[in-house]
């Protein structure tokens, strides 16, 4: 075992949206930061959600029906943070007009005073003006839809992202800033002082099959749906706080929403909505709220997949059939608990933070939207407790994360100069923005423009980039998170396992049985869990 010299100032442990806002958030403040993930960054629910950003529609539905405050508080949080969201992540978000589709004129008018109320809400941050497609109209627009009874499609603004790349994004930001990043990395045990107060971690590094101790002012649990379990391994008599949610999605073709532009669902047999979103040029289904327990690695069920095939064949005239899902997988939603609510999609998605009697920091709950709030929140109790000494204002209101900060069109001159295909261009800068061009360069240096898959637009050169710029370790980081093919076509991402491993044997010197190994691990979680 090897004991760290430096002492950091926060331990951070989880590398999700909320590990890694904290991370951003910190550095930027001056802090000395360290944070581990056990797995790779954005393995958990922080890759698994339905890429939106917002409000919470159905959050202001609950908070008018049942006078409910908190809900309405939440609904106005979400929008102010939409804002900041794309304005310093442009590359990775954008504004997306969602339909709603109305069979009733009842529906009608309460479907149009709702979305009348969200925008208002916004104001100013409002993403576009709110409208009415007749029958004909939306049937041109979805000639799939359902026409019986069709009285026509309420439509109005949210925002729409890329997760995981989100997540790099955050990271590169906060070790261009001096934080410590790594993956692969468990917290295996606390280490406390004499008065029983947590002074660091023990972990232990998978891809080094090491054991180091490192000393820290502060622990923080970020671990989303894990956090009560660590809680517990710090003290075990905790109580829990998570009420945990699954988010089911599956992934078909572009056909069926040929459009960029979303459609929810409202009306479900048990009272959830269903988003039928644009995503990376194919289409992507899901819903939330279905009561679950923890999995590491939680795996989409059958009955979950006819759920949603039953509750959208109710809308649609062409039948979605299981032969039609290209990619599926289910995340664990972390909520708060709330002894007066059962049903998961009744609570309130707010966050909290607890400090323990030994002084570990754990919060939990929240959404994506509000993962900025909820690390400035985290630094800022972390100051108020005097865990910290003040240094810094929070910085990440105004901040443009890595591959946002300039504008893309400027690359679009340099890029003509490549050899490379429109659709590669296209996927270049939707996946890594102004980074695209570090991309290209690597391919120049190396003189490897060969494509992984010549259906495929990733180029071969995304793989190394990937490997020295955003901490790829196996080729599932790499086909999962960065690229994010697992999540669009399950057969295709198979297809690529070899030439992946392969190529990462090449850079990172495998012998023949690792990259063998690699290939076995790699198909098996892929054919597991998506």
């Amino acid at each position: 075992m090897e004991l760290s010299e430096e002492k950091y100032d926060i331990v951070i442990i989880g590398g999700g949206c909320v590990g890694s806002g904290i991370a951003l958030d910190a550095t930027l403040r001056g802090y000395n930061v360290i944070l581990l993930e056990k797995n790779d960054f954005a393995s958990g629910a922080s890759s698994k959600s339905s890429k939106l950003i917002h409000g919470g529609v159905r959050y202001l539905e609950k908070a008018i029906k049942e006078f409910d405050i908190t809900q309405y508080n939440l609904v106005k949080e979400g929008i102010k943070e939409r804002a900041i969201f794309l304005k310093n992540a442009p590359y990775f978000s954008k504004k997306i007009k969602i339909n709603i589709p109305i069979f009733s004129y009842l529906n009608l008018i309460y479907t149009y005073f709702g979305i009348l109320i969200y925008k208002l809400i916004a104001r100013k941050k409002s993403l576009g003006k709110n409208s009415f497609m007749n029958k004909i109209v939306s049937i041109l627009c979805f000639p799939n839809i359902k026409q019986e009874k069709l009285k026509g499609c309420i439509s109005f603004y949210d925002g729409s992202f890329l997760d995981s790349r989100m997540i790099i994004s955050l990271l590169q930001t906060a070790s261009k800033n001096a934080a410590i990043i790594k993956n692969y990395c468990e917290v295996i045990e606390f280490l406390y002082d004499k008065n029983n107060k947590i002074k660091g971690v023990k972990y232990f590094d998978k891809t080094q099959n090491k054991t180091y101790e490192i000393n820290a002012k502060i622990v923080v649990n970020a671990t989303g749906a894990n956090v009560d379990n660590l809680r517990l391994k710090d003290d075990k008599s905790s109580n829990e706080i998570l009420a945990l949610s699954s988010g089911i999605h599956i992934v078909v073709s572009k056909e069926f929403l040929p459009f960029e532009e979303g459609i929810l669902l409202p009306n479900t047999r048990d009272g959830r909505v269903i988003f039928i979103l644009p995503y990376l040029n194919h289409c992507l289904i899901g819903t939330t709220d279905n009561k679950t327990i923890y999995e590491e690695n939680q795996k989409l069920k059958d009955e979950e997949i006819e759920y949603l095939l039953k509750e959208v064949n109710d809308y649609f005239e062409k039948h979605l059939t299981k032969e039609d899902i290209l990619s599926s997988w289910s995340g664990i939603r972390p909520l708060v608990k709330n002894e007066k609510k059962n049903a998961t999609q009744q609570m309130v998605r707010e966050h909290i933070i607890l400090k323990s009697k030994n002084n570990l920091v754990s919060i939990a709950g929240g959404k994506w939207t509000t993962y900025r709030k909820m690390s400035e929140d985290l630094v800022d109790f972390l100051i108020k407790n005097k865990d910290l000494e003040k240094q810094k204002k929070c910085e990440t209101r105004n901040y443009k994360l890595a591959g946002n900060e300039a504008t893309i069109e400027e690359f679009d001159k340099f890029m003509s100069f490549y050899p490379i295909l429109k659709m590669t261009k296209e996927s270049l800068k939707t996946l890594y923005g102004t980074s695209c061009i570090r991309v290209l360069n690597l391919a120049n240096e190396t003189d490897n423009f060969e494509l992984i898959n010549p259906k495929l637009p990733y180029l071969k050169a995304e793989i190394e980039y990937g490997i020295k710029e955003e901490f790829v370790e196996k080729p599932i980081d790499f086909l999962a998170r960065r690229i994010g093919l697992c999540f669009l076509d399950k057969k295709m991402a198979l297809e690529c396992v070899d030439v992946v491993c392969d190529e990462m044997g090449k850079i990172l010197f495998w012998d023949e049985k690792r990259v063998e190994d690699e290939k076995i691990e790699c198909k098996e979680y892929i054919n597991n869990y998506f």
